[in-house]
């Protein structure tokens, strides 16, 4: 009788410790996870903040070497501004590793969109200042 008693206890010390080590298996793979997400959400806003340090400098240049020229003769024109708009564009798109296009591209969908609209924003924001 006493064996059985044994050979029970044994058994359900057994079940407890497995159902615990499944328990922390899975609390373990849940930080892993969370730690994953909060390292790639890192690296994505460190990206963006890249993009956006590369877009103000080719915004700037493009305004010194280019707009303000033009708006200082008072011939402006929208053609000025399409051209304008491009050569920051190239500009940017010029300086981003592949690497880091190819990250946008995945997490965004579009290069130029992004780059895009991150322009015109600074741009907006610039007026504003």
């Amino acid at each position: 009788m006493r064996d059985i008693l044994v050979e029970v206890l044994t058994t359900i010390a057994c079940l407890f410790v497995a159902s615990m080590l499944i328990f922390c298996a899975r609390l373990f793979h849940q930080f892993c996870e969370r730690l994953k997400e909060k390292t790639k959400n890192e690296a994505m806003r460190n990206l963006i903040n890249k993009i956006d340090y590369i877009v103000q400098l080719c915004v700037e240049t493009t305004n010194q070497t280019f707009v303000n020229d033009k708006k200082d003769s008072g011939n402006f024109t929208d053609e000025d501004k399409e051209q304008a708009f491009n050569q920051t564009i190239d500009s940017v798109t010029n300086m981003l590793p592949d690497e880091d296009r190819q990250k946008i591209i995945n997490e965004f969908g579009d290069l130029g969109t992004f780059l895009k609209n991150s322009i015109e924003n600074y741009i907006k924001q610039s007026k504003n200042m």
